[in-house]
């Protein structure tokens, strides 16, 4: 009598469910990051916050700083949009909104992103030093291309190149402050959006 081979294991099922446990673990980090800081969120929390074991976390990342940079990265992906080189300042006004359009779209990232802009300036933090690179490459890209810019004749020529580039940031870092301060009473995509159309009227070049 001849056995039957046993069923082969649903390997793309096994897969699928790995990678909507990984999903959840990553929204519930990203929630209980953005609340409480690195410091005092537990992988415990994160675990009961997604429905899963503190060995299930552990599972798909070693550590609770291997989570927390994944939520970082997963937040850097949204100003993947903002495209260099730009065909023009107005082009990258555009890709500005269109990454806060995006960014508002999920607000527990949106409260990392403001805990994290704290967080990233303290000794010991995992993202310690992130904020000092992330300007100074944003500086680096962004002051020349706008100089080109004002010599192309797009920008009028008493344009300062770092000054516009410091408050098209300011204006998103701080409109991202105050909405995670009153999120039900300020809208962060408009007021953005509102205050970038009035940088970049002031700088313009007319005719």
């Amino acid at each position: 009598m001849s056995e039957t081979a046993p069923a082969p294991a649903d390997a793309d099922g096994r897969i699928a469910r790995g990678d909507e446990r990984r999903t959840k673990i990553l929204a519930a980090a990203t929630r209980e990051f953005g609340r409480r800081g690195y410091d005092k969120t537990r992988v415990a929390d994160i675990a009961r916050a997604a429905g899963v074991t503190d060995a299930g976390v552990l599972h798909h990342f070693a550590t609770k700083q291997d989570l927390f940079m994944a939520v970082v990265e997963r937040r850097e992906e949204v100003y993947q949009q903002i495209r260099m080189p730009a065909s023009s300042v107005r082009a990258l006004f555009d890709d500005f909104i269109g990454a806060v359009r995006t960014a508002a779209e999920e607000p527990d990232l949106l409260r990392f992103r403001v805990m994290l802009t704290g967080a990233s300036r303290m000794e010991g933090n995992p993202a310690y030093g992130r904020a000092v690179l992330g300007l100074e490459n944003a500086l680096r890209a962004l002051v020349p291309f706008v100089r080109e810019r004002i010599e192309a004749g797009e920008l009028r020529d008493d344009t300062d190149p770092q000054q516009l580039i410091l408050e098209l940031l300011a204006l998103n870092e701080g409109i991202r402050d105050q909405w995670a301060t009153l999120p039900e009473s300020i809208d962060y995509v408009a007021v953005f959006t509102a205050a970038a159309e009035a940088l970049y009227a002031r700088v313009r070049a007319l005719g």
